[in-house]
């Protein structure tokens, strides 16, 4: 069974470690529109595509778990503070191979990655938001906004996607799209034309891990349905099959959700119990809901 993971940061490396429980083949698909802290500088300063999002889902595929763990090693001092080492690694892959999508692919081979892991696209790429009352520019401004988002957008508006990202949705038997940031992550890596039309063109079931809890500013105050609803705004209708929403709704932050007002008749809504103690997905929860559809 071939499984593709859609979006980035710690939620799409939970469904990858997760994807690894139960399928016989595992890729993702990233964003690479992150501009905070170490992947803004290095691509600031190399004209590179983030690398932040790809190092994460790189480990969680890993098979080298002491390389894997220094990929995940991040100076705190320095010219190099901020910086995780397997940042400048991938980043020097990168200009030695003159590719970026080659040099993530190198990246995987020495950490003996049990997958493969897909930038959405190879160019340098930056979100902004249309909010209440204006524009926000760049995914660490869209995510931190006070102001409810409305829509987000790419610059350029029409990145040329990687092929083997788009080969790999269109080959999948399964696609689990999150869990993360839904504006900054998940919709993000959709937003590239080639990503989201091979999400509405495969043959895969599509399913879509709505957060466990909101986030401050990017999600505050939405519901599962207003998550449903923002993502289908913005890929399009026949691109999701299955909602999977945590049950019972954390305390203090989880993300509510009235069944009754569930208007999606094509997407079908699985309630589980898939949260840690902490509010996080839990990978073995996951592996189960999602071996089951």
């Amino acid at each position: 069974m071939k499984v593709v993971g859609i979006g980035g940061g710690h939620g799409l490396a939970t469904t990858l470690r997760a994807a690894r429980l139960y399928a016989s083949e595992v890729s993702a698909v990233v964003t690479v529109a992150d501009d905070g802290g170490s992947s803004g500088r290095l691509t600031a300063e190399l004209g590179i595509p983030a690398p932040g999002d790809i190092r994460n889902c790189l480990v969680a595929l890993a098979n080298d778990s002491t390389l894997a763990h220094i990929f995940q090693h991040r100076f705190s001092e320095g010219t190099l503070e901020g910086h995780p080492i397997g940042n400048l690694i991938i980043a020097a892959l990168v200009k030695e191979m003159g590719d970026f999508a080659a040099g993530v692919q190198e990246a995987g081979r020495l950490l003996q990655a049990e997958g493969r892991v897909h930038p959405a696209t190879t160019e340098v790429v930056t979100l902004s938001a249309i909010v209440e009352g204006g524009v926000v520019d760049g995914q660490v401004a869209v995510a931190q906004t006070d102001k409810r988002i409305r829509s987000v957008h790419l610059r350029p508006s029409t990145p040329a996607a990687n092929r083997e990202a788009v080969y790999a949705i269109l080959g999948a038997d399964q696609i689990v799209i999150g869990p993360g940031s839904l504006f900054t992550s998940m919709i993000a890596t959709l937003l590239v034309p080639g990503i989201g039309q091979a999400l509405r063109d495969t043959d895969a079931q599509r399913v879509l891990v709505v957060n466990s809890r909101q986030q401050p500013g990017e999600t505050e105050g939405l519901d599962a349905v207003s998550h449903v609803r923002a993502f289908l705004g913005h890929v399009g209708q026949g691109s999701l099959d299955v909602a999977l929403v945590q049950s019972p709704v954390l305390a203090l932050d989880g993300v509510p959700l009235n069944p009754h007002a569930w208007r999606f008749p094509d997407v079908k809504l699985i309630e589980a119990d898939v949260a840690r103690s902490d509010g996080g997905h839990d990978p073995r929860a996951l592996a189960e809901v999602l071996r089951s559809l």
